[in-house]
């Protein structure tokens, strides 16, 4: 069986992942920045724990050392994930995380094209489903997909303390969110160039990919936030809407992440044909370290990889199948003239 790390791991994604790992009794290499914390995390006997600042290059190198693959879960990415990718690709060790971030997602498949071990970003529930389930619609078209549209409809999904302050440096990095009115399953939504427009150009580079998402947040309200000319007032803002991501929980409750529910619903298209594919998640951050570890165990190749090409679609919807995600295989339709 591969040796596995796991970076981040007294994080609240990464202590989610080392439970999952400790519930299929398979021993990990915990890494995290407090000895105190990570003394509390799940793990069977054979784990290993080990303190490592990601930022020490030599304490990174040391965690790296004798692993097949790490599993980093360190976020804000953009800010803390560049050492782990560079240090991963250094030791020929396969590479995998949690983060959602497309800049930082492009830069990972931009900077180590010829890595001799596999680098996939965004392997949790950003962007998994999404990136299958595109994977497979595809997969029924007569040729290359000429579109592919993702749709989210969210129920309850509440945003961890990390995840808020990697949506939150997103958001201001950018000049121009892109976002505008939609619908996504005949609900109001927002369109807007989330990560699965980097993901997915990885296998289908001449497709026009659209992503949108609707939440329990009216879109009315929403969208005028995002907007370009909201921008600046945002950023003279940012001090105090870093106040208050910090003052956020570190993460929804048991019983908030369990009612959280997610659709994912991909359709590819080529010409008069169409085939749409849906994923239903729940819990997306228990979702998220099923996803890791699932993924961790599978991952195969070289060079930087969406999930999809890292592993059969397929076969890691298959895996994914049960209480937190279920699917079924499509049927091809005509697009109607």
């Amino acid at each position: 069986m591969r040796k596995i790390g796991l970076l981040g791991a007294t994080g609240y994604t990464g202590r989610l992942t080392a439970t999952e790992f400790a519930l299929r009794e398979i021993p990990v290499r915990l890494g995290g920045r407090s000895a105190e914390r990570l003394a509390k995390v799940d793990a069977i006997d054979g784990s290993e724990l080990a303190v490592v600042d990601t930022n020490d290059r030599g304490a990174l190198d040391r965690f790296l050392d004798g692993l097949d693959l790490v599993i980093s879960t360190v976020g804000p990415f953009e800010l803390l994930g560049r050492p782990v990718v560079q240090a991963a690709v250094d030791a020929g060790v396969h590479y995998i995380d949690s983060t959602g971030e497309p800049d930082f997602m492009q830069w990972a498949y931009d900077t180590f094209p010829n890595a001799d071990t596999a680098i996939v970003p965004a392997c949790g529930h950003d962007y998994v489903p999404a990136d299958c389930a595109a994977s497979v619609a595809a997969s029924t078209l007569d040729g290359p997909p000429e579109r592919i549209e993702i749709g989210y409809s969210l129920r309850h999904v509440k945003a961890t303390r990390g995840t808020a302050r990697s949506a939150l440096g997103a958001i201001l990095s950018t000049d121009d969110p892109g976002v505008r009115r939609t619908t996504v399953d005949g609900r109001a939504a927002i369109e807007m160039p989330l990560g699965d427009s980097v993901v997915i150009p990885r296998w289908a580079p001449h497709a026009t990919v659209t992503c949108a998402v609707t939440t329990s947040t009216p879109v009315s309200r929403l969208a005028p936030t995002l907007s370009r000319a909201a921008l600046p007032m945002l950023r003279l803002a940012k001090p105090v809407l870093h106040r208050l991501v910090e003052r956020m929980p570190e993460g929804p409750t048991d019983a908030q992440r369990s009612a959280a529910k997610a659709m994912i619903v991909a359709t590819a298209s080529r010409g008069s044909q169409s085939t749409t594919v849906r994923v239903e998640v729940s819990d997306v951050y228990a979702f998220t370290a099923l996803a890791l570890v699932e993924c961790a165990l599978m991952v195969e190749g070289k060079g930087p990889m969406s999930p999809s090409q890292a592993i059969d679609a397929a076969t890691l919807l298959d895996a994914l199948q049960g209480p937190l995600l279920s699917w079924q295989r499509p049927t091809p339709q005509s697009v109607p003239h």
